[in-house]
């Protein structure tokens, strides 16, 4: 596992949510907003920097895990697996799960769509880490 990647990536997403989530999409929230079903709402489970980085790292360190598994041999022919492996988790889950949980608690569009794509960037970023440290 390319531990160097993993720390890296996990910090890359958070400068890329500072951006994305300020002067790019500014006013979107990070996590989204949770409502309990009687109009007040709240952060969700996991809010701050804090648990950006814990959440990106323990999703860059199953990344890592694949990329160890697939192979380093496999890896420097075929470079574009970094990013269609990383791509593929966040259209495939992470998104839908986005979409599934924000339609359920009634949330916009608008923040499903802002927040999906952030975490496209953002595995496809750790992608890129990968590659550019292997």
């Amino acid at each position: 596992i390319n531990w160097l990647a993993v720390i890296l990536s996990a910090n890359l997403a958070v400068a890329i949510g500072l951006v994305w989530y300020g002067p790019l999409f500014g006013g979107a929230s990070m996590f989204g907003r949770m409502t309990d079903g009687e109009g007040s709402s709240g952060k969700g489970p996991v809010s701050g920097l804090l648990g950006a980085i814990l959440l990106q790292a323990l999703s860059a360190l199953m990344l890592a895990h694949a990329f160890a598994r697939i192979g380093g041999a496999t890896l420097a022919v075929k470079p574009w697996l970094y990013w269609m492996q990383a791509g593929g988790i966040a259209l495939a889950f992470i998104g839908p799960a986005l979409f599934i949980s924000y339609a359920r608690h009634r949330m916009p569009m608008r923040e499903a769509l802002v927040d999906a794509g952030f975490w496209l960037v953002v595995y496809l970023a750790t992608g890129t880490v990968f590659w550019a440290l292997t």
